[in-house]
């Protein structure tokens, strides 16, 4: 990744190298049979060993949602490597969904009410009508108020944003 200084700080690169290495680790780990394919089977067993009780239909769901290679009831390292980094993607969209929720949750209840909304857009210097905030809360959230679920799907959802 470039720096003000247009210079490489090869911060980006380490995470990547790191990840892919780890990554590789943990599929040869779970290739039991070192055939250089997931079965469900080998997915299921390193999953339990993880606390992860998936069912069959979990495992083959998983499978499916790869894009399909050339033996598609297993998982090769490549498609693995990219389910891995897709995931590790969302869940950092999600934590930084989680942090912006907070900014708003000041109170750490775990909701977004009218009040919340208004002090945060207030402090961000936007002014808005109480009319406003409440329509803002009914269309994104329920009970008056709005839950980092429903932000998190308004958010990922939204396209206009």
């Amino acid at each position: 990744m470039d720096n003000d200084n247009g210079e490489d700080n090869g911060s980006t690169s380490q995470i990547n190298e790191t990840s892919d290495t780890e990554i590789q680790e943990l599929f040869q780990l779970m290739d039991v049979n070192k055939d250089q394919k997931l079965a469900p089977k080998e997915l299921d067993c390193v999953l339990r060993a993880l606390g992860i009780n998936a069912t069959e239909a979990d495992l083959i769901e998983f499978i499916g949602e790869l894009e399909a290679g050339q033996d598609k009831d297993c998982v090769t390292y490549e498609q693995f490597a990219e389910s891995i980094k897709k995931n590790m993607s969302m869940t950092n969209e999600t934590d930084s969904l989680q942090v912006t929720f907070n900014a708003f949750d000041h109170a750490g209840d775990g909701f977004i009410n009218q009040e919340k909304l208004k002090a945060v857009l207030s402090n961000l210097g936007l002014q808005f009508q109480d009319s406003d905030i409440a329509a803002i809360i009914s269309n994104v959230g329920s009970d008056g108020r709005i839950s980092f679920d429903e932000f998190q799907h308004f958010m990922l959802n939204n396209d206009d944003l």
